[in-house]
């Protein structure tokens, strides 16, 4: 990234750019600021101003800011602290965005902290570049050109990204771009999706890459290969996977960009950070996403999303480690109901406070909502985890997994594929499927070890088959990642997994029977 984020900048062909109010205009070295007076910057203060704001809130260093405005020539460090100080100026008036220093690092532009629709923020947004025939073949050119149209579509079936018109990139099919970092500021994206359609011999090979538009870099690469007998089956598998694995790949890189902002966050961000915590499963990473989450809220009050992912962040935490508590679900629901009626028909929203209702013990409100999510927006994962929570608690456990199933599908590199395996091993245990449980719940072991539900869960199945011993160890295990659960708790969560299944009273007999032999407690 630092590569092309120091690629000297040319004024003339630099493309002109918004910072909130502030109208910039590069190739004439114009700024008009709110009140529309306009002013001419100098050279070097102009090509720091647009190096500071392709960093995208990067800290640029002294070396940094040398190479992309001074060409490599060493100045002093007077130098460029006068063009510092000079764009605090121009900061200054147009209330727009602060010129930060980070002390023994460099300088980094930010923009104002506020609850308007800016401090809301959005998902990343990507463009669909036409792929490239580089077999030469008229009977490739169609198959290549169709690429970009049928990803475009794919990829708008989600939520973790948005897509702009493949209109808008169709002058690139004849003039590739050279410099990312400009196209992406022209077009505002922060992604580009590219690739080319190659034959050898009797195979047909296509390649897809990602790319940050920021630095050139290529954040994801895939190749697919077919004999030129399955043409057509080609494009179909290449679109479905690769729109499956960018979604959650772009989702997992924006977590990572928020997660190292150090401030000036915008809601989605804070949403993104919530979602980032609960990669690991305990109750530090809950009460983490639960702070990130309010955070949102406090930035953009009247943000439906927020809303809803608070109430599925608070659900969480109130399902795995807390006791039966009816106010705490009356206000769950609060936030649920105030979601919903600030956005009833965003598919993100929808997923989550349904998986919320879910946690609650209220699956027959959100078995609706989550599948209206899926209507919506067929590709967005959590939809279908939703959807699939909600049925098993509903004991339709067939049609539970068949949602989870595909939750593993649409979002194949999803951070969630721990706690899905884990509901799956659940339904698969409520139908006393007890094998198929045991496979799902190992897969969830693989991906996150500190698995305490899951082997809570392994405790009661062994007991109910009579592997004393196998059910002891489980349970040992569960009680060394959580010394201080208490049995209350543990029943209570076994309450919630088994509610309505007639495996239910038998699961709680094991815990209390167990719980005495493995905490000498009496």
């Amino acid at each position: 990234m630092t590569d092309a984020l120091r690629r000297p900048i040319e004024l003339k062909s630099a493309p002109a750019f918004q910072i909130g109010d502030l109208a910039v205009s590069p190739a004439i070295r114009q700024v008009v600021y709110p009140d529309g007076e306009a002013e001419r910057l100098e050279p070097r203060v102009m090509e720091c101003l647009i190096a500071l704001y392709r960093a995208e809130g990067i800290v640029l260093s002294r070396e940094d800011l040398t190479a992309a405005c001074w060409r490599g020539i060493v100045v002093g460090e007077d130098a460029i602290q006068r063009v510092v100080q000079r764009l605090r100026k121009v900061a200054a008036r147009a209330g727009s965005f602060q010129i930060e220093t980070i002390s023994k690092a460099g300088y980094r532009l930010v923009g104002p902290a506020s609850a308007d629709e800016g401090a809301r923020g959005d998902a990343p947004s990507l463009a669909v570049l036409p792929f490239a025939n580089r077999s030469g073949l008229a009977v490739d050119e169609g198959f290549a050109l169709g690429m970009a149209e049928d990803l475009v579509h794919a990829l708008s079936q989600g939520v973790n990204v948005r897509v702009i018109a493949s209109s808008a990139t169709a002058r690139f099919r004849d003039k590739p771009i050279t410099d990312y970092p400009a196209t992406g500021l022209r077009l505002g994206v922060r992604y580009f999706l590219g690739g080319n359609v190659r034959r050898s011999g009797d195979l047909l090979r296509v390649t897809a890459e990602l790319i940050e538009a920021a630095s050139g870099a290529i954040a994801w690469t895939q190749r697919f290969e077919r004999h030129i007998d399955e043409f057509a089956q080609l494009q179909g598998d290449l679109v479905t996977e690769a729109a499956a694995v960018l979604g959650a790949t772009i989702y997992k890189l924006e977590m990572d960009r928020a997660l190292r902002k150090p401030s000036n966050l915008t809601a989605w961000e804070c949403i993104a950070r919530a979602l980032a915590a609960i990669r690991e499963y305990g109750a530090e990473s809950l009460m983490r996403s639960i702070s990130e989450s309010q955070r949102a809220i406090d930035i953009a009050p009247d943000y439906g999303f927020a809303r809803a992912i608070h109430a599925q962040t608070i659900s969480g935490a109130y399902l795995s480690i807390s006791t039966p508590d009816p106010e705490s679900e009356r206000e769950i629901q609060q936030h649920i109901d105030r979601a919903f009626a600030l956005d009833p028909d965003h598919a993100g929203s929808l997923a989550a406070i349904a998986t919320a209702s879910a946690y609650i013990g209220r699956p027959a409100d959100g078995l609706p909502r989550a599948l209206r999510a899926i209507r919506l927006r067929p590709g967005h994962g959590l939809a279908h985890y939703a959807a699939g929570v909600n049925s098993l608690l509903l004991s339709n456990e067939q049609a539970g997994l068949g949602h989870l199933d595909d939750f593993l599908k649409v979002e194949p590199e999803s951070h969630l594929h721990y706690i899905t395996h884990a509901w799956r091993g659940i339904s698969h245990a409520r139908r006393k499927d007890f094998d198929a449980a045991r496979g799902a719940f190992d897969a969830a072991f693989q991906l996150y070890p500190g698995q305490f539900i899951a082997l809570l869960v392994l405790t009661c199945l062994e007991h109910a088959e009579g592997n004393s011993a196998a059910a002891t160890k489980h349970l040992t295990s569960a009680r060394e990642l959580e010394p201080s659960v208490t049995l209350a708790l543990s029943q209570a969560r076994i309450g919630r997994f088994f509610a309505g299944s007639p495996q239910l009273d038998a699961m709680l007999v094991a815990i209390t029977q167990l719980w005495p032999m493995v905490t000498n407690e009496p």
